[in-house]
């Protein structure tokens, strides 16, 4: 039985930065894993993702280089290679990651399944070795979540593709069908189009980005019609069936049944923590109905000493809320600083769709439903000077402001590197800089910033 001050499980976005800071205090830590270090992140979401996303993007600009005045006669695109430079970049990532957690002192790494058992003590299965035995003061759970299958007849006997299988073919799907209309299924979706694939996203949502104001829907659905991507609404899948190569989804809907053939099948409806296995119902430890582990302020679960941290604990789903997490649980735990909380943190996040889509604070839709008091102003792309010259004009930039102080309560950037400007506004709320002053700064020219010049002055203004 090997003791530790920690055990940290998951070398995910919290744990390997956890384990490397507990490390450096000269406490001693081992870091477990059963798949690959870097978590979701690195080998499954962020990177490879918009590592494939750059190249369907390229596709895209190839196809209008007529549009600048350049003459393409023709290109393709090699699916393999685009799989390839995805592969690269996630083992340059991972590799990264390994070094910096090789160099940590008192730091182990562990390769294998954590089970916890009855006397709190934590089982390593390690494949074709010998089980470890291992136990902790402080035990963080960082495991995250998987891709949530869904029970649909049918469903189980078919090659369909998840989040992670997708992104391994080495051709592009004829018709990919996407059985999901949330964030991962319109990048994918956006990304195999460009490809050259035909696409259809189902969605049982009666639009799309439920979680974003109509207007956002209004736009991001004219601009998926632009590019010719069918959406169909309301759908509640029946049954799967495969045959000869094709993949049939049957289907009701308001219209009443129906079905569609495809050659490829994503399932993107949504995912789940990854709580089980891990051995906590031995132990006592509480989960919420969806599965999450329940956490206090300090990220400690029901059982002292154990604790929970990211997608499993049920923080927001990124990877940057992951990090997040690992530094304030640092800060409360091993240097007494309750001032940093994860509660009332504003939560960013950006949808790399083309035009992208971030979000930090409050949208109309939920200042109504809270009761809000706010002045919204909207700024469209079409008239930005840099969205002109460089022929990026769909969007806009939406936010949303406290009448009285003048504080800004939200925004919502659909544009080009919408993520960037959703950032600057990020620091602007967090530093307490009110609308107006933002309104009257010099922003240098000719920048996809100094539009935010013309958002604050569009606050109260009608915006059609």
């Amino acid at each position: 039985m090997k003791k530790y001050h920690a055990i940290v499980i998951g070398a995910g976005q919290s744990g390997m930065p956890l384990a490397k800071k507990i490390s450096a205090k000269g406490l001693s830590v081992a870091l477990i894993e059963k798949r690959a270090l870097g978590g979701t992140c690195i080998n499954d979401g962020c990177s490879p993702t918009k590592t494939m996303a750059a190249s369907a993007r390229i596709a895209h600009l190839v196809g209008r280089a007529g549009d600048f005045g350049v003459n393409v006669k023709d290109f393709s695109v090699d699916q393999k290679a685009v799989r390839d430079r995805k592969n690269h970049i996630v083992e340059l990532f991972r590799g990264g990651a390994t070094k910096g957690l090789q160099k940590a002192e008192n730091l182990d790494i562990i390769m294998g399944e954590g089970v916890f058992q009855a006397d709190k003590t934590l089982l390593v299965k390690k494949p074709g070795q010998e089980d470890l035995a291992l136990e902790a003061k402080k035990y963080f759970i960082n495991t995250g979540s998987a891709p949530n299958i869904p029970t649909i007849e049918g469903l189980k006997d078919c090659p369909y593709l998840d989040s992670t299988s997708i992104m391994e073919l080495e051709e592009t799907p004829k018709h990919l069908i996407v059985l999901g209309g949330g964030y991962i299924g319109l990048e994918f979706g956006q990304m195999f189009k460009r490809f050259g694939s035909k696409v259809t996203i189902m969605d049982m949502a009666s639009r799309l980005v439920p979680r974003e104001d109509s207007d956002v829907c209004e736009e991001i659905s004219a601009i998926f019609k632009e590019e010719q991507i069918d959406t169909k609404f309301n759908i509640a899948v029946e049954k799967v069936s495969y045959a000869n190569g094709k993949i049939m989804v049957s289907y009701d809907d308001k219209a009443g049944k129906g079905s569609i053939s495809g050659s490829h099948l994503l399932v993107a409806t949504g995912r789940k923590p990854s709580s089980e296995g891990l051995g906590l119902e031995t132990i006592g430890v509480k989960l919420a109905g969806s599965g999450h582990i329940v956490v206090d302020d300090n990220f400690e679960t029901s059982v002292p000493g154990i604790y929970a941290l990211g997608d499993v604990a049920g923080s927001p789903p990124f990877t940057h809320m992951a990090y997040h997490d690992a530094h304030i649980a640092f800060n409360r735990i091993f240097e007494g600083n309750k001032s940093l909380s994860a509660k009332g943190r504003l939560v960013p996040y950006c949808v790399f769709i083309d035009p992208q889509l971030a979000r930090v604070g409050w949208n109309e839709q939920q200042a109504k439903e809270r009761g809000i008091p706010y002045e919204t102003g909207k700024f469209w792309m079409k008239h930005s000077g840099r969205a002109l010259e460089t022929d990026e004009t769909r969007g806009f930039f939406k936010v949303l402001v406290d009448p009285e102080s003048k504080q800004i309560l939200g925004a919502t950037i659909l544009s080009m590197d919408g993520g960037e400007i959703m950032a600057v506004i990020q620091m602007a709320m967090v530093g307490g800089v009110p609308y107006d002053q933002i309104q009257h700064l010099p922003i240098a020219h000719p920048t996809l910033a100094e539009s935010l010049n013309n958002l604050m002055g569009q606050v109260k203004r009608t915006n059609k």
